[in-house]
């Protein structure tokens, strides 16, 4: 007797346990138990990483066409560019892209927007600035200023006057050109480097500064630059679908 009034009750347990639907009287079905389905853990590769351009389209060449059957390869900023796979539409990740490789720039960056020592603006204009005639005119009107002796300014907000003082009683004024155009070496070596504005600026103790003046377009054309470069190493895989080039 007991037993089976313990059997009776196991019972009774596992049956409110069991999920089941309801039916309502607008023909609405409702179940008992909320259900998740349960999907196996997805391994995805780790992005392999290159710092040229010419190392990324080997790559692509080499091995990635083998590993779906379109690539996209977005130039992600002036210095990086992402390869993804398509869509896998397996059955775990029917909308999962697989990374691939990523390009990152390794040219060094230049000092904007905050003041340099002389030493430190001739040294950057030199090894990190392609030559042009606005170039050197910086170089010669740092090589002019002697910060040791003393430099004044007057500026009013368009032209700015620099005295140089170039002896013990001798001055020398300089009027500083506000913008120049100049060309450093910003994104892979591979493309041509965008040449755009920069705003001059020498303090009063002789230090320059060159701000950025032409609110980031350079990195629009930069971006622009890779995927044309891209777009000729890959030409025969772009016209065959293989590979999509976005910006």
């Amino acid at each position: 007797m007991e037993n089976s009034f313990l059997k009776d009750a196991i019972n009774r347990i596992v049956e409110l346990a069991t999920p089941y639907t309801i039916t309502t009287d607008d023909g609405r079905r409702y179940c008992s138990a909320t259900l998740r389905e349960v999907k196996p853990e997805v391994e995805l590769p780790a992005r392999y990483s290159v710092d040229t351009l010419e190392a990324l389209v080997k790559l692509i060449r080499t091995e990635g066409i083998d590993h779906s059957p379109r690539l996209y390869v977005r130039v992600d900023s002036a210095r990086r560019v992402m390869v993804d796979t398509t869509y896998t539409h397996k059955e775990y990740a029917e909308f999962s892209r697989l990374p691939l490789y990523e390009a990152v720039s390794d040219v060094p960056s230049i000092s904007v927007n905050q003041e340099m020592s002389q030493e430190q603006a001739v040294v950057e204009l030199q090894s990190l600035y392609a030559v042009t005639s606005d170039r050197d005119y910086l170089l010669d009107l740092l090589n002019r200023i002697d910060v040791n002796q003393g430099v004044s300014s007057v500026d009013n907000g368009v032209m700015q006057e620099v005295s140089v003082r170039t002896g013990a009683v001798l001055k020398e004024k300089m009027s500083v050109r506000p913008i120049v155009r100049l060309q450093p070496y910003r994104t892979f070596l591979e493309v041509s480097q965008p040449v755009s504005d920069f705003l001059l600026r020498v303090s009063k103790s002789g230090y320059p500064a060159l701000f950025e003046a032409d609110g980031g377009a350079w990195k629009l054309e930069a971006k622009r630059n890779i995927a044309a470069y891209l777009a000729e190493q890959l030409a025969d895989l772009v016209e065959s679908g293989n590979v999509v080039v976005l910006v």
